[in-house]
């Protein structure tokens, strides 16, 4: 009877090692983020096979590639930072813009064309968020579950 009890253990335990282990393996840790966009003309429609240049010079990386069919370009895994986005067309100004890359977010990168020639360069410029990529630590205030279960007291009375 001692070896049926054993074996039953070993068989239990068996199973939590491979679960436990499975579930490790499969997870992943994504420390990339995405710029992906659309180039349309002044009246929105998509413009195909605009060149499209993703550089940062901190890192030394820049990406080339080209609009598809629908206007649509994507820039691949990248490592959090500034990036700067230039996109340039025939028979339109060139559009140049900073995007922040952050860890799992694939930042928009929509670009809207303008009539001109090709030569002239407009600069567009924006405010980036600062991002702490060095630790990650939560910033305000912190809800404890003695806290969450008064918040939600006080929201919803008939759960008391």
């Amino acid at each position: 009877m001692n070896w049926k009890r054993f074996a039953a253990f070993a068989f239990v335990l068996l199973a939590v090692v491979l679960f436990t282990t499975q579930t490790t393996w499969s997870q992943a840790t994504v420390s990339t983020g995405d710029i992906q966009g659309t180039v349309s003309d002044p009246q929105g429609a998509a413009v195909a096979g605009a060149k499209v240049v993703i550089s940062s010079p901190a890192q030394g990386k820049e990406i080339e590639t080209v609009t598809n069919g629908a206007g649509v370009y994507t820039s691949g895994a990248l490592t959090p930072g500034i990036y700067r986005v230039k996109v340039s067309a025939a028979n339109f100004k060139t559009i140049s813009t900073t995007i922040n890359v952050q860890v799992g977010v694939i930042a928009p990168g929509n670009i809207k064309l303008e009539l001109g020639a090709s030569t002239t360069v407009v600069e567009v410029t924006g405010e980036t968020v600062a991002v702490n990529t060095e630790q990650a630590q939560v910033q305000g205030e912190v809800f404890r579950p003695p806290r969450i279960r008064q918040r939600i007291a006080q929201s919803h009375p008939f759960l008391k």
